[in-house]
Formats: C-alpha cells, sequence, structure tokens
C-alpha cells in the first residue's frame, strides 16, 4: 500500500488530497498541517471565480487547464444537492476599468461575459469607460474546506495536527510528499522566490447586495451565502498580519463609493492573511535526499491570488504526478529484484 502524505490542509492540499484518493484508491493518505479551516489563508479568501493574467505566473497552457477543471468541478457542485453545504453559488454582476482591457481569462471557461456599452456603463457607479457583465461562481471556503474534508475523511484520508520544522521528521513513513504548505515553503524547502502578498477583507451583513462588483482589480463586493465580502489590498512583500484599522477604512470607502448602502452595513469580521505568490506556480516534482535516500516531492503551490480559482485543477495534475512517481518507483523496485 502506498503511503502519501499531503502537507497543508488549505484548498491546494485538500483538493490534492481528494484528487489522490480518487485516482489511488488503495493509498495511505495522510494530511499533515498545522492549520485547518477558519486558520487558513484559503478561509479568507473572497472565492470569486475570476483570473487576471497580469497576476497570475503560470505557463498559458497549464493554467487554462487548470481553470477549466476547476470551473467543470465547480459547477458540477453548484448544481448539485450539495451546493449550499459545499458554498458555491453563480453570482452576477460588472467589473469596471478606467482604461480598456483584454478579455477576461476565465470568461472561456465560466458562464461567460459581455462588454458594456456606453449607455450601459453610464447607468453604473463610478463614471467608468469600460467593463463587463459577468456570471460565474462563488467558492465560500468557509464552507468549501470543512466539505472537502469530510469527503477526504469519510473515504479513509487521516489528519495530523503537526507543525512541521524539517522534512526529515516525517521522511521515513512516506512513499512520496505533496507540499501544498504556501509560505511555508520557504523554511521546509529553502524556497526564495515566494513573497507574500499581504490581503484585507472585510465581511459585512448586507442581505439586500445581490449583485457583485469589481473596480479595477483590487476594490470588489462579492455577495455571499452568509454576508457579503468587502475587498481589497494587494501590499507585495508585507507580512505583519496586525489588523490595521487604516486599511479598513479605506475599503469601505471604496466599496461605498460603489455601492452607498454599504454605509449601512453591520460588520461582522475583518481578515489579514499573507497571499503565496512567487514568479511561476509550482507544480512539479523535486527528488529530495534524506536519511541517505531519495524522497520524491510533489510540489503545489505559489498560486497567489487564484489559489481558489485553480486550486481543483492544480489538485488534478499533483495526484496525476503521484500517480506517476509511485509506477516509476514501484517499476524500480521490481528491477532491483529481478
Amino acid at each position: 500500500m502506498a503511503r502519501i502524505c499531503v502537507l497543508g490542509a488549505g484548498v491546494a492540499g485538500l483538493s490534492s488530497a481528494v484528487n489522490i484518493q480518487s485516482i489511488l484508491p488503495e493509498a495511505d493518505i495522510t494530511i499533515i498541517a498545522d492549520q485547518f479551516n477558519t486558520e487558513t489563508t484559503s478561509d479568507g479568501a473572497a472565492g470569486n471565480f475570476g483570473i487576471l493574467l497580469g497576476r497570475t505566473n503560470a505557463d498559458i497552457c497549464r493554467l487554462r487547464c487548470w481553470t477549466r477543471d476547476s470551473f467543470e468541478w465547480y459547477h458540477k457542485i453548484c448544481t448539485s444537492e450539495d451546493a449550499n453545504i459545499a458554498g458555491i453559488h453563480r453570482t452576477h454582476g460588472y467589473q469596471l476599468w478606467r482604461t480598456e482591457q483584454p478579455p477576461p481569462f476565465h470568461g472561456s471557461f465560466d458562464y461567460g461575459y459581455r462588454i458594456l456599452s456606453k449607455s450601459e456603463l453610464l447607468k453604473l457607479p463610478g463614471n467608468y469607460k469600460y467593463g463587463w457583465e459577468l456570471n460565474t461562481l462563488m467558492v465560500e471556503c468557509r464552507r468549501y474546506l470543512p466539505w472537502l474534508m469530510k469527503r477526504f475523511k469519510e473515504k479513509g484520508g487521516r489528519v495530523i495536527r503537526k507543525q512541521l520544522k524539517n522534512i526529515v521528521e516525517i521522511s521515513g513513513s512516506y512513499d512520496v510528499l505533496v507540499n501544498c504548505t504556501g509560505l511555508g515553503s520557504r523554511k521546509l524547502f529553502d524556497d526564495k522566490e515566494l513573497v507574500p502578498i499581504r490581503g484585507h477583507t472585510i465581511r459585512v451583513k448586507a442581505p439586500w447586495i445581490k449583485t457583485l462588483f469589481i473596480a479595477d482589480s483590487d476594490t470588489y463586493i462579492y455577495p455571499g451565502q452568509d454576508n457579503v465580502v468587502l475587498g481589497g489590498t494587494r501590499q507585495r512583500g508585507e507580512e505583519k498580519l496586525d489588523k490595521d484599522q487604516r486599511y479598513y477604512d479605506d475599503i469601505m470607502a471604496r466599496c461605498c463609493r460603489l455601492v452607498p448602502s454599504l454605509k449601512h452595513a453591520e460588520v461582522e469580521k475583518t481578515w489579514v492573511g499573507l497571499r503565496p505568490w512567487r514568479p511561476c506556480v509550482r507544480l512539479e516534482v523535486e527528488m529530495i535526499s534524506v536519511d541517505d535516500g531519495r524522497l520524491p516531492v510533489v510540489h503545489n503551490y505559489g498560486h497567489g491570488s487564484d489559489g481558489v480559482c485553480i486550486s481543483w485543477g492544480c489538485g488534478v495534475d499533483a495526484a496525476n504526478l503521484v500517480k506517476q512517481q509511485l509506477t516509476e518507483t514501484g517499476s524500480q523496485r521490481l528491477v532491483s529484484k529481478l
């Protein structure tokens, strides 16, 4: 029986673990993480299915596959009886720009988009000169992560809460590691290319808000099942997690310019987190040396702001890489025995 360990329990880790179970049902799979559900960066993510190529660093062909596979998975859940439990629902609204932009990348994979006319733009807030009408999905990780974890455990997956300081601590216990630790890879795997991008959001009670709005790329209003997410910030290289009120005041002011009635919304929660960004999403195999041996590590991290959007597609790729490594090591063992 293959022994596989997934490091990290955010949306990338859980997506990888569930996909591995799907293609390797007999494997013994364990998730090791020091943060779960509301403790993770994924939980704070707004969860709108939308990708901007300017902030996503990945090979375009692979990005298409990840986006397509992810959307098809989310759509399947959205049209199932588990939609509300998993926190996935359709959403509609507008993305507004000061200057003309290329078509939205995700528009080829989700429910589509439409360029707004000048007369339509005049009826929308902010005096923007260009924009799209969007039809897409919301993936609310506060519901989606527990839903994925339940699936994982029901299929025999095991979970260990532990903060690893060195891979040596578990090197002899598993045949393959899947690294979904995000910024934790800086220490565990000495990745000097990782950069934190700090983000802030506010969740408010505003049940009258039914339409999403995005202004440029960093101001957004996303209606969810339980609340409305207001954002945001993209502060490259900032690592402090202090809740500085000035950032929340600025977010609220920007969002109120789009939808003035938000001034009367009750603030439910403020959040600050660090997105794991790197020059290129890392989804590949690395052979590391531990205990006088070689251990395959499938890396799956560095998605920046688009972790939720492409997590399932990346999980599919990660699972296939795990299967490939087990097949190769199995063949090598057979040859050595012969």
